[in-house]
This record gives structure tokens, sequence and C-alpha cells, in this order.
């Protein structure tokens, strides 16, 4: 059976602790009903907010798109579920064009600067090797990533002066917030879908119950004698 949980860690005999207690700290999502295939990816992380982006947010995210995108179709009506699932592609779409041209700006402030090479992290980069069951998985993977690369070009920016310390920070935290924001929505959207279903369930039940009872047969009152 497929699950989000068996995401490997590509770890070296001698990787840094730092990458091993982001592991250990991971958010373990409980994705044991996940049957689906999956397409097997392969990600390398060096930021260390990249790092707990993925390991906090993405498979318990993946959950709640599975119940959207599988377990939804089958209890909520179908037009109801599938403008949940496009709003959801609407906003990842967007988020990802954002970060694009975030990207394309950082790299027209390197060039204007004179940087030719970024900053690096000592800490090794964590390898993995995770596994997207979703057009959604893909797209908030991608969001992830990006995000992964925009981290090291905004600390070059810092250290160069082209930004400043406070600057960073809001930065980062901007960025950060559309993975964390994209998650949350999603968690409201499952949330959503599983009232309807839930409202759906007791509606059925409420209009069998009257049939049930019409069948049952009309017991005959019982007729005690008098007492002579």
């Amino acid at each position: 059976m497929n699950s989000p949980n068996e995401t490997i860690a590509i770890v070296s005999a001698n990787h840094d602790v730092t990458n091993q207690r982001l592991l250990a700290r991971r958010a373990i999502a409980k994705s044991d009903h996940i049957e689906s295939a999956s397409r097997k990816v392969s990600i390398t992380l060096c930021s260390p907010e990249g790092k707990r982006l993925y390991l906090r947010c993405f498979e318990i995210t993946q959950v709640n798109f599975h119940y959207i995108t599988v377990f939804a179709h089958m209890k909520v009506a179908e037009q109801e579920v599938a403008r949940i699932e496009q709003e959801l592609r609407n906003m990842l779409d967007n988020r990802i064009a954002r970060i694009n041209q975030a990207l394309a700006s950082m790299e027209a402030q390197c060039v204007a600067q004179n940087i030719t090479s970024l900053a690096t992290y000592d800490v090794e980069p964590l390898l993995l090797e995770t596994k997207v069951f979703s057009m959604l998985d893909r797209r908030l993977l991608e969001l992830i990533e990006k995000v992964d690369q925009l981290m090291p070009m905004l600390e070059t920016l810092c250290i160069d002066e082209a930004i400043t310390p406070s600057q960073l920070v809001i930065e980062k935290s901007k960025f950060k917030n559309m993975v964390r924001g994209a998650a949350t929505a999603v968690r409201i959207a499952r949330a959503t879908l599983q009232r309807l279903a839930n409202a759906s369930a007791m509606a059925e039940t409420a209009l069998a119950r009257p049939a049930n009872i019409a069948d049952e047969p009309a017991q005959a009152p019982q007729v005690t004698s008098p007492e002579l």
C-alpha cells in the first residue's frame, strides 16, 4: 500500500546532525488509506526554510489533497468538488507565478550588484525521494522547491547590502507564508467537503427512516379480560 509516510530520506553515513534533527521532528501524516498510484520524485532542499516547509507541511497536506481528489468525489456533489479543486489549482498556480516573478526580480538584483555566485549553507542539502499522487501534490511540491531556491538569493542580497536584515526577515516570512497559507487553505477545503459529506449522509438516513417505520407490521392491541 502506498503511503507518504514512506518518503525516503537519502541520508549519508556522516549526515549532518542538523538534518537528522529536522527529520526526527517531521510531521508524520496518517496516510495508510492512500492506495493510489504515485510518481516517485527526487528532490534536494538546501535552505533550512525549505527543509522545514517540506517536512512540516507537504505530507500532511498530501493526505488532505487525497481526500479532496478521491473520497470527496464519492460523497459530495461532483460540481461542488470540482469547484473546490479548481480554486485550489488556481491558488497554487498564482503562488507559483508570484514566486517565479520574485526569482526573476532577485536574479536581476544580483546582476545589478555584480553578484556572480550565491551564498551557500554549511549544512549539507537534504535529499528526499517523495511520492506525488495528484496534480495538486505536484504543484505544492513545486512551490516548496521554488521557495527553497529563493532563500540563498535573499541571504546573498543581504550579505552584499542590497537589502537590509529587516527586509530579509520580512521577505523570508512572506514566501514561507505562501506555503503555510496554502496548507491551511487545503485543510479548510477538506473540512468543508467533510461537512457536506456528513450532511448528505444524515439527510439520506433521515429520508430512509420513515420508510422503515412504515414497513413494520402494525401490532394488534392487547385486549385484557375484565375482572369478574
